[in-house]
């Protein structure tokens, strides 16, 4: 079967500069081989030499997370951008401990896979059209705690977990960082380190399904909408945006200021008009009503062109296909603390785990659906 691919929109398709670097011991001062540098959530990705000599790129337009990991020592993360030149970089790792302080009260459970497996697969896998397709490839290296006192399941990896997503085409390197799920609030949140390395295949028909899988589940992404919301694109894109806020009654207010039953003789007006004084004095002196947001309300650039978003309350998410005409769906996003959440171009942002969703997107965002950022930039 034929298939006609369209590129991804709002993205810039040029590509970014080079990145060098080496990686040592900080005991002895000793190059490490075979270390893992990739930036966070791209297939953009290589391994140190024997010298502990790296070279990283082209990195793309846009800010990312450099990642730095070795086993038995702490990951090291640091900014870059693919829009200006950096100088090499001399990066030294400590040793990691052996144990993680955080659960050494809470031990991990023998029988956490028949138990909770489950509830972290549906959570961090999915449960939509591609979760299926999806294995772990090394499931002995989850470990399940469980706080009886906050009522917590918490998931923890001592190595990368390896998915293979056969319905998108990535094999996954997954550095957990976080996974919680509280059972008295009902909120589950993750967060951590992927890095993608595409599957390959000689079969033609299976290459061009998963690009139909990959443009499926980009479409109406959170990825689709930071990357639609930084280029101020979001109704081409297909997405309207939306919260409730409260406004004053102005018409109560109006009408407090030109009738006061207390001294009002009831000649000053007709009996109509007073009834409805009355029927409007009974209303809510504010009400709630739903207002269309734009990427200019969203959106605040700064002179360096970074962009940053903030709402406050709940924001209702709306995307239609603008080509297919079809069907829609809704999310809800909500800022946690509340703070402010710096977007890039290429549909990064962070920090992530300020972000909780509901809706379309707290069932789709898993990592069956997940794509490197650098998709589009092809």
């Amino acid at each position: 079967m034929a298939c006609c691919l369209d590129p991804i929109p709002g993205y810039s398709q040029g590509t970014g500069n080079i990145l060098s670097g080496t990686v040592v011991d900080s005991a002895g001062q000793k190059p490490i081989a075979g270390v893992s540098v990739f930036l966070n959530s791209t297939s953009i990705g290589t391994i140190t030499h024997a010298d502990g000599s790296f070279v990283l790129g082209p990195i793309p337009r846009g800010k990312y997370q450099l990642v730095i990991s070795a086993i038995g020592y702490a990951t090291f993360v640091t900014d870059i951008s693919g829009n200006q030149a950096a100088p090499a970089l001399a990066v030294v790792l400590h040793p990691k401990a052996t144990e993680l302080a955080a659960f050494t009260v809470e031990p991990y459970l023998k029988d956490g896979w028949q138990r909770y497996g489950k509830i972290f697969l549906d959570n961090f896998i999915g449960r939509g059209d591609n979760a299926g397709s999806c294995k772990i490839m090394n499931k002995d290296a989850v470990r399940f705690h469980f706080s009886h006192k906050n009522n917590q399941l918490t998931v923890t990896a001592t190595e990368p977990l390896i998915i293979e997503n056969d319905a998108l085409g990535y094999t996954v390197e997954y550095r957990l960082l976080e996974f919680s799920c509280s059972f008295r609030t009902n909120i589950v949140m993750y967060f951590g380190y992927p890095f993608f390395r595409e599957m390959t295949t000689r079969r033609e028909g299976r290459r061009h399904r998963w690009e139909e899988h990959r443009q499926t589940a980009y479409s109406g992404s959170m990825m689709h909408f930071m990357r639609s919301l930084y280029s101020n694109r979001l109704t081409e894109a297909g997405f309207t945006a939306d919260h409730q806020a409260r406004v004053p009654n102005l018409e109560k207010q109006r009408i407090k200021s030109i009738y006061h039953p207390d001294i009002d003789s009831g000649n000053t007006f007709p009996i109509d008009t007073l009834h409805y004084f009355w029927e409007v004095l009974k209303q809510p002196d504010v009400f709630s009503r739903t207002v269309r947001l734009t990427a200019d309300s969203l959106i605040t650039v700064y002179p360096d062109q970074t962009r940053s978003l903030f709402f406050t309350g709940k924001m209702r998410i709306i995307y239609s296909d603008p080509k297919s005409g079809g069907g829609y769906h809704g999310s809800e996003v909500y800022l946690i603390t509340p703070a402010m959440i710096m977007v890039e171009e290429n549909g990064n942002y962070y920090p992530p785990q300020e972000i909780l969703t509901n809706g379309y997107w707290g069932e789709s965002e898993k990592v069956s659906n997940l794509l490197p950022m650098d998709y589009g930039n092809h």
